[in-house]
């Protein structure tokens, strides 16, 4: 027994006894000692608990990937071992696992209440999937497990119509979340987060992804109503994994990618750049009058270098900067769980750890996280349990600051020859080291802390009546140190900075869920208090002589600065919801939401916020009476949704900054004042955005073919904005409701499985979203007395225009030596074309309508093939402008100087120079009279992922304990197809970029269970 023990704390699991032979003599549970593993033909029917036979259910052998499905009749036919586990499964019934002793097996499924397939999370509750009026959409999460992702945002990415989830280009770093593009201007543009039942304001990046056990999208104005004032910009809603009844199943699973850019930019070398040098004096080093033959009697002293560059050129210095401030990047990730359950009890436990190295010098992120999440049956009536996690994460240290890269030159290095960092390498005091950020002594840790409590109390008197109390709790504390002795003009800066913020939230849920013959009806009914705090405490200094304790001993500053803040805000709200159902073909939702929110003004402290929505279930009248038409529904809703503006933006607000404070007198001390920063406006209330969402659901086939058609059409009016007022007011802006912008779109998914039998399942999963919005309305003047709305023309907005519309000069080229260049301008400068023709450019006479940032359509492909025990996935995802969509600035470099330019450097982007007269970009060395932004479309196909896993038999690793083992190798971003040059399309980041690349990935992963 002592081997037998010191084996399970070598491995870190528990293994059962069994699995060794300790067991009594007893065989292994799910095994027969004296049946020999016979490889047979199983057949049966599988029923509902009426006898009714139930097509399309799924029939697969547990721990491998042969499957099947019953026919018309019930039936089905599969091949399995004797011994071997099979599992039914289907839409609205209880999945069983049977195990197989013979060659007939018949089973009969009952009707489930509550499965993942059928029950949707809609917020303060749950609805059966059929039940549902509005657009909510789930993710399909396990489509990318293989997939080496620190954030659940990056594993959805591209996958739902309408969801856009940005890139990251950081290690660690949160994409941007925007569904159903822009519904404000000025207002707040978060999508709500909404875990396991309670408003989260932190990062998801904190929340493990292998403890994540769904994601739903609530997308029209009805579903996101439930959440009134602060749902305008889209809802999700996530649900952690919770324990199962049964046995405890431990699962691991590890991947471990090397990640490298998607990108080839890199900064020019020694050749390279020389040859930029001669270019820009190309008037002195080349022969007229074409300017390409070199001139004998040129050399690189007849130049603006400084000396050191010189010095570098004559020496033959040709240093690599980029190489030796980046390195390859990678990412390892571990998680343990424990699941399981008893009769009154269960409980999910888990833990895990993330590494990431980025691509940057420095650019480290590192993720613990813990979990516990556990609910416990005391009585028949009452259910008490707690959902809760932990996190820390560490960004410790800073990497070298992209611009600072870009102004190094190959001819100097980093280092004197005593090894010692080289402050200036080319003597120009605004070209620091790179390396010097990285030396920095940095600490960026983060703490949070998460419990959700809650109690459930049925009345059993009134079957379907319960109360259910949640108690949320949030704690974020963020400790950021800094030490560099390099800082604040060489003089040394440290420097401490503690924020915490807390998060509560106490929600009262009524809810009853019964039926009545053809009638059901379900209601909810909520009372809830949020209250948000934050508080923050800065203390610096400079002019250090002994810099030695780093950060702590801050009092050795001769310059010591200390800095606090605070703010907190509460909400208060009610909510209603009622879903009526007649035979399951007439269902009406109604909601109302009350919220009121501290952040607005006297006068508006509270709004409503109602939706309605129906739904017919055309398939289950007799008059469609269709053939392979599996179902077939019609959906519509209307609602409205608020959008929230700062916290205090109503008040007027007091500074004490620098200008509030006074000296009285000659010598007389500072004295700190107050000043008055902002008017108040006690009419100051929501963006409200009402919407239309009409829909149709259908399925064919017995499920080979299904999908969705989504039209959606939302006005937001009451816009928040800053409208200028008279100076003689004293203040220049005043925060006010104005305007007018609509939103529509269509969203499309389709399903299909185009091959299914015993051994290959091929799906194939389609989705498109395309949205456009249209200001309507603005400020409501007509300054110039035309008849029409003034635009807003220096905040580029435009009645009748969309919000990313870009107003600019348009390009025609580039000038070219020998060409009549326009007064102002030189070869090598963008040629601006003249819409007036009247030979001089003008912002008002030569700017155009060049189109819009926002995409034309979204489009994503994902498809699934599996063969016996291997799977093959792919995901190729595309964003598309069209005609003049999807549009991108992309800026070369460009000073005021030759000089300048001759001793910095830039990317290696297809730049203008008479030895490269057809070069895309202008040249950076003579600015011209105006210098118009170059745009580009950002249109992109790429292969978001790729996986191939392998799962072993259930028969061999049954042998060693495990249920099961599964490799993997897969890959993120590795091919990207577009026309735009710089970092990423997605990104938008450009040639001249101070971002980050995108990487690409390459994995390998592992996942068992005992």
């Amino acid at each position: 027994m002592r081997k037998i023990l010191l084996f399970s704390m070598t491995i870190g699991l528990s293994v059962p006894l069994w699995t060794f032979g300790f067991n009594g003599g007893a065989a292994a549970p799910g095994s027969s000692g004296a049946m020999s593993a016979v490889q047979q033909t199983v057949s049966g029917t599988v029923t509902g608990a009426a006898g009714e036979p139930l097509a399309g259910a799924s029939v697969s052998v547990v721990g491998s990937e042969v499957a099947t499905s019953t026919n018309e009749a019930g039936n089905y036919s599969i091949s399995a071992q004797t011994g071997a586990t099979l599992r039914f499964t289907m839409i609205g019934y209880t999945s069983q696992d049977v195990v197989v002793s013979g060659t007939t097996l018949n089973v009969a499924l009952e009707a489930s209440d509550q499965s993942l397939e059928e029950v949707v999370v809609v917020g303060y509750g749950t609805m059966r999937r059929s039940d549902l009026t509005g657009a909510i959409a789930t993710a399909d999460i396990e489509a990318f497990r293989e997939a080496p992702n620190t954030n659940i945002l990056q594993s959805i990415k591209g996958t739902v119509p309408g969801l856009q989830i940005g890139q990251t280009n950081q290690a660690g770093a949160e994409p941007a979340i925007e569904i159903r593009g822009r519904n404000t201007i000025n207002g707040n543009t978060s999508v709500l987060i909404v875990l396991d039942g309670i408003i989260y304001n932190g990062r998801m990046g904190d929340v493990n992804p292998a403890d994540i056990e769904s994601v739903n999208i609530l997308k029209d104005a009805s579903s996101k109503a439930i959440y009134g004032a602060q749902a305008a910009n889209g809802v999700l809603l996530i649900t952690t994994k919770g324990g199962k009844k049964g046995d405890p199943v431990i699962s691991y699973s590890t991947n471990l990618a090397t990640q490298t850019p998607t990108s080839n930019m890199r900064l020019r070398n020694a050749e390279e750049r020389k040859q930029i040098i001669r270019d820009i004096y190309y008037q002195n080093s080349y022969l007229p009058p074409d300017y390409t033959q070199p001139n004998p009697d040129w050399n690189f002293s007849n130049t603006e270098l400084v000396p050191e560059n010189v010095r570098g050129i004559d020496g033959g210095t040709d240093y690599d900067w980029w190489s030796a401030l980046t390195n390859p990047g990678f990412l390892t990730d571990h998680a343990l769980t424990i699941g399981g359950g008893t009769e009154k009890t269960s409980y999910y436990l888990s833990g895990g750890f993330t590494k990431q190295k980025g691509f940057l010098m420095n650019d480290n992120y590192k993720r613990n996280s813990v979990r516990i999440n556990l609910s416990t049956d005391i009585s028949d009536w009452l259910t008490i349990g707690a959902n809760t996690f932990g996190a820390i994460t560490d960004y410790s240290g800073i990497y070298p600051d992209m611009g600072a890269m870009k102004l190094t030159s190959p001819f100097v290095t980093p280092y004197d020859e005593n090894g010692d960092y080289i402050i200036y390498p080319t003597g120009a005091t605004n070209v620091i080291n790179p390396f010097i950020a990285s030396a920095a002594d940095n600490k960026d840790k983060k703490t949070r802390v998460n419990g959700i409590f809650y109690g459930i109390v049925k009345i059993p008197q009134i079957p379907g009546l319960q109360y259910r109390a949640n108690l949320g709790n949030d704690f974020l504390l963020e400790n950021y140190y800094f030490s560099s002795p390099y800082a604040a003009d060489l003089s040394g800066a440290v420097s401490k900075n503690h924020q915490q913020r807390y998060d509560f939230t106490f929600d009262n849920i009524v809810s009853y869920d019964n039926r009545f013959g053809n009638h059901g009806i379900s209601a909810t009914f909520v009372a809830g208090y949020r209250k948000n705090q934050f508080e923050s405490t800065l203390a610096e200094g400079t002019n250090l002589s002994n810099i030695s304790l780093l950060y702590n001993s801050l009092e050795q500053a001769e310059i010591q600065r200390i800095n606090s803040g605070a703010w907190s805000e509460t909400f208060l709200y009610q909510m209603g919801r009622i879903n009526y159902n007649y035979r399951d073909t007439y269902i009406l939702t109604a909601t109302l939401r009350q919220d009121g929110y501290s952040g607005f003004s006297r006068n508006n402290k509270s709004a409503l916020f109602p939706s309605v929505g129906a739904s017919w279930m055309l398939s289950n009248e007799p008059f469609v009476a269709i053939e392979d038409l599996d179902y077939l529904r019609l959906r519509g809703t209307y609602g409205v949704n608020g959008n929230m503006t700062s916290r205090y933006s109503s008040l007027a607000r007091v500074t004490t900054d620098d200008d509030s404070k006074y000296v009285f007198g000659d010598g007389s001390g500072t004295a700190m004042g107050q000043s008055m920063g902002s008017l108040s406006n006690d009419n100051l209330s929501w963006e409200k955005t009402k919407g239309v969402n009409v829909g149709v659901d259908f399925s064919l086939f017995n499920n080979r073919i299904s999908g969705n058609v989504d039209y959606y059409n939302t006005e937001t009016t009451d816009l928040l904005w800053n409208v200028i007022i008279p100076e003689i007011t004293g203040f220049s802006v005043i925060s006010s409701n104005v305007g007018r912008l609509k939103n529509q779109g269509v969203e499309v998914i389709l399903s299909t499985t185009p091959v299914r039998t015993d051994h290959v399942k091929w799906d194939v999963n389609l989705n498109f979203a395309r949205n456009t919005n249209k200001i309507m309305s603005l400020l409501g003047e007509d300054r110039d007395n035309d008849g029409r709305e003034d635009d807003l023309v220096g905040s580029n907005l435009f009645i009748g225009k969309s919000i990313g519309t870009v107003y600019h000069y348009q390009i025609g080229g580039i000038w070219q030596v020998g060409d009549e260049v326009m007064t102002g301008y030189q070869p090598g400068n963008y040629r601006i074309v003249d819409q007036d023709d009247d030979g001089r450019i003008t912002a008002d006479d030569d700017r155009v309508f060049l189109g819009q940032t926002e995409p034309a359509y979204f489009f994503g492909i994902q498809s699934g093939l599996t063969y016996k025990n291997f799977t093959f996935r792919f995901f190729v995802n595309t964003i598309q402008g069209g005609k003049n969509g999807y549009l991108g600035a992309n800026v070369p470099a460009n000073t005021a100087s030759t000089g300048t330019f001759a001793n910095l450097n830039t990317f290696n982007y297809d730049l203008w120079s008479v030895s490269n007269p057809t070069g895309k970009y202008a040249s950076g060395w003579n600015v011209p009279q105006i210098n118009p932004t170059p745009y580009y479309s950002r249109s992109f196909v790429r292969l978001q992922d790729i996986s191939l896993a392998y799962q072993f038999e259930s028969s061999l690793i049954s042998k060693i304990g495990f249920k099961d083992l599964r490799l993997s190798v897969s890959g993120k971003n590795l091919l990207t197809f577009t026309k735009w040059d710089g970092w990423d399309p997605e990104t938008g980041q450009g040639v001249n970029s101070d971002a980050y690349p995108v990487m690409k990935s390459l994995n390998v992963g592992l996942e068992l269970s005992l």
